[in-house]
């Protein structure tokens, strides 16, 4: 039953979406402004540049997952350690907690100096911005768990490096999937923000030109396009959340009812 509703049509939001399309092309036919295009006009875009706009939302797709992946690969085993590892999350912590409210766009012109305009400089400030919400989300987790866990692993004589991987990673992986969820949505949006910067091609690169060119009816159109896309990568973490995670909300369920 739960996956039923969860899994079913929103038909209430997709009217809705439906409805501000009408209200939008209404609006602008009456308004009859340069500087309010049609929601018609910029679906007729969409078709006709759909080539266009399609090799760009690959570029900024493949530039996001890198970054991402690095991304997770490198501070989800550092938020165990640190989490779990007490000596070392005192040393490491004060320094991430220094450097986590400094903007992710700050990084780039130290990106372009070192590494130029290429995808590398890219990549680092999407790194740099999608870490900090896995590795404070992870730290946090692991730090929290249930102290029946620790006498388990004591009396199982578990190393600390198989606590960390049977019995940590498992326990904390609701609330750290949570950080990696705000990290998938972080890396999209500073790949096209870095794009946009840093002008090569992509979404941010196709909304910089369009922008240049002064055409509205092509901003919109890559705004819609980036939101478009955003709702499709969203959608695809919450399945996968659902997936990987279908005993925790089992479990809840089962002790909501107790």
């Amino acid at each position: 039953m739960d996956r039923f509703i969860n899994g079913r049509i929103n038909w209430p939001g997709i009217i809705f979406i439906l409805l501000i399309l009408v209200v939008w092309e209404v609006w602008a036919m009456i308004a009859d402004s340069f500087y309010f295009p049609r929601a018609s006009a910029v679906a007729l875009t969409i078709v006709e540049d759909w080539g266009n706009l399609w090799a760009a939302t690959l570029d900024t797709l493949r530039r996001a997952a890198i970054g991402f992946a690095i991304a997770l690969v490198t501070m989800l085993p550092l938020g165990i350690v640190l989490g779990r590892v007490r000596v070392l999350g005192e040393i490491v912590e004060p320094v991430l907690e220094f450097f986590r409210p400094l903007p992710p766009i700050a990084v780039v012109p130290l990106a372009i100096m070192l590494l130029g305009i290429g995808d590398a400089a890219k990549l680092v400030v999407v790194v740099w911005g999608a870490s900090f919400p896995i590795v404070i989300n992870t730290i946090d987790a692991v730090k929290v768990q249930d102290p029946m866990q620790a006498r388990l692993a004591r009396s199982l004589r578990l190393t600390t490096w198989e606590r960390m991987t049977m019995i940590d990673l498992p326990a904390a992986l609701p609330r750290i999937f949570a950080g990696i969820k705000l990290g998938i949505t972080v890396a999209l949006l500073l790949t096209v923000v870095s794009e946009i910067i840093v002008s090569t091609n992509g979404l941010g690169d196709y909304l910089r030109i369009a922008q240049s060119d002064f055409s509205m009816t092509r901003v919109m159109t890559a705004l819609i396009v980036i939101a478009i896309v955003s709702v499709i990568v969203n959608g695809a973490t919450n399945w996968a959340n659902r997936r990987l995670l279908d005993w925790h909300y089992r479990r809840s369920a089962l002790a909501g009812r107790q």
